[in-house]
């Protein structure tokens, strides 16, 4: 005998004193199903146990004996009159007796016979005699009642027998937070029991238990995804449900975190999906963090697909991007011109912080700086529009210039760069053309709305900013990157506009803008009408 058959042996024969008996067998009957009983043709001869339901009992006089019949077996029971039961009017039987055939009809000889209750109050009966902790039996209860349920139609007996298998599975789940690897056998009985269609919540708030402590105690990233795969398994609907996303658990988030599976019980089918979704969300996080961050735009590309994934977490992307951001800083003087403004756009616009936008510039442009070395005059006319352009110095750009021109004094590019920024020549020093005026101390014309500063428009973005055609203009081609002059004479003033374009931008971007008054303009080079 098996140790499940056992179990169900001792279902059937417990609960109610016998009506009537005969003397104990020496040997185990064989329990039976009622509708195998005709069909088991090696049983003839044998002693059966078999539970059913009554279909009638019909007295014989004389000598004959009574017969009984089941409702789910043809079978014909035949009692003996010292064995007919006070009550013939009965609702269910254990009958044990031995098998045997009559002609060509099988029959079964009573040996004895229990009567028994219905079997929602049969069902309660030996419940109450269980031990608080007897899980194994309140299960094997819980599927006679089930399988009685379905063989009669029987709906209030199929609840007792969902919600009894499901409150098995919780207590053997408290008992087994002391095995070896109690997330495993949780998950396995909750599988278990989500096949055996037991009673919602209890199969998923023993799996949020399990995932729980298999996501708290995951490390690395092989096992978080291993984690993902189980929580899709068990719950498949989580990562399409937005909606619960947006539901509230700060009710709950002290009792969930003290024993998720407790939490989830109480909870409202609402929120028990939103629990659902945080469980999914929350192991989809840690993938991200834990995902090799080598540059800034793999890290961007992770921001992009948490944002896009866990719209919920809001500090994931920024977190993700400052991954890449540490990393980008680390190697700051290795990135090309593209990279650091990609960097910079990086804090600028995802991170909104502007300032570390233009220090980042800065610092990159300082370190370009540092490397060049003393004799190298083309360096640092190519390194000066980039401090106009990203790190909007003047001063700075100017110095590069001079320091090229005292390299170099007859290089015709830095000596180009000069004029574009209103610069002439006189002898060997380079001055700005407002300091050659003959009039008193020139002061530069004032900027109003309409003249604020242009720096970083595009060239469209310049023109419908001044909406008038530029006077003049010019150009210096070096190492790959074109400087456009424009000049705007106004009746009072001259403002030179300087655009910058290289190689990979589609536009040039406005890298200086000033304004001089029109007395202090001598010449414009290289006009171009």
């Amino acid at each position: 005998m098996t140790r499940s058959t056992g179990i169900l042996l001792a279902c059937v024969l417990v609960t109610a004193p016998a009506v009537t008996r005969a003397q104990p067998s020496v040997t185990t009957p064989t329990l039976v199903e009622p509708s195998d009983l005709a069909r088991r043709v090696e049983l003839v001869g044998q002693e059966v146990l078999v539970d059913d339901r009554v279909a009638f009992y019909v007295t014989r006089g004389g000598n004959d004996d009574d017969e009984l019949q089941l409702k789910r077996t043809p079978v014909t029971f035949l009692v003996p009159r010292r064995l007919r039961p006070a009550q013939t009017r009965m609702v269910s039987a254990v009958i044990r007796g031995r098998l045997e055939r009559q002609s060509k009809q099988l029959v079964c000889r009573v040996e004895a016979i229990e009567l028994k209750p219905p079997d929602l109050q049969r069902l309660e009966g030996a419940l109450a005699q269980l031990r608080p902790g007897d899980y194994r039996t309140r299960r094997a209860w819980a599927r006679w009642a089930e399988h009685r349920a379905t063989a009669f139609h029987d709906e209030p007996l199929a609840r007792r027998a969902r919600a009894l298998e499901a409150e098995a599975l919780k207590i053997e789940g408290e008992m087994k937070r002391v095995t070896v690897d109690a997330p495993e056998q949780w998950l396995r009985m909750a599988h278990e029991a989500r096949d055996r269609k037991v009673a919602e919540p209890e199969p998923s708030a023993l799996a949020h238990r399990a995932l729980r402590a298999r996501l708290a105690s995951a490390d690395g990233l092989a096992a978080l995804r291993m984690v993902a795969s189980e929580v899709d398994a068990f719950f498949p609907g989580a990562g399409r449900d937005r909606e619960s996303a947006k539901v509230s658990l700060k009710r709950w988030e002290a009792q969930y975190a003290d024993d998720p599976a407790s939490a989830y019980r109480e909870a409202s089918d609402a929120i028990r999906k939103a629990m659902d979704r945080r469980l999914w969300a929350d192991v989809r996080a840690r993938i991200f963090e834990a995902e090799p961050v080598a540059d800034l735009p793999t890290a961007i590309a992770l921001a992009d697909r948490s944002a896009e994934q866990l719209p919920e977490r809001f500090d994931l992307p920024a977190k993700l991007v400052e991954q890449g951001i540490v990393a980008a800083r680390r190697d700051l003087g290795t990135l090309r011109q593209d990279e650091v403004r990609r960097l910079a756009d990086v804090y600028r616009d995802r991170l909104r912080r502007p300032e570390e936008a233009r220090q980042v510039l800065r610092d990159w442009l300082d370190r370009k700086r540092s490397k060049l070395s003393d004799s190298d005059a083309e360096g640092r006319v190519a390194l000066a529009p980039l401090y106009e352009e990203m790190a909007g110095d003047r001063v700075t750009a100017v110095e590069l210039l001079r320091k090229a021109w005292e390299i170099d004094p007859n290089s015709r590019e830095t000596a180009e760069a000069f004029r574009l920024r209103g610069y002439r020549r006189e002898k060997d020093k380079w001055v700005e053309a407002a300091a050659q005026a003959p009039s008193a101390p020139v002061e530069p014309v004032r900027a109003t709305a309409a003249s604020a500063s242009l720096i970083g428009l595009t060239a469209d973005e310049l023109k419908r900013r001044l909406i008038a055609e530029p006077t003049s203009r010019s150009y210096v081609a070096s190492r790959g990157r074109l400087i456009e002059q424009r000049v705007y004479l106004d009746t009072g003033s001259v403002r030179y506009v300087n655009l910058l374009r290289t190689p990979g931008e589609s536009q040039p971007r406005v890298i200086a803008d000033y304004t001089l008054p029109r007395n202090a303009r001598k010449e414009v080079p290289h006009q171009v009408p």
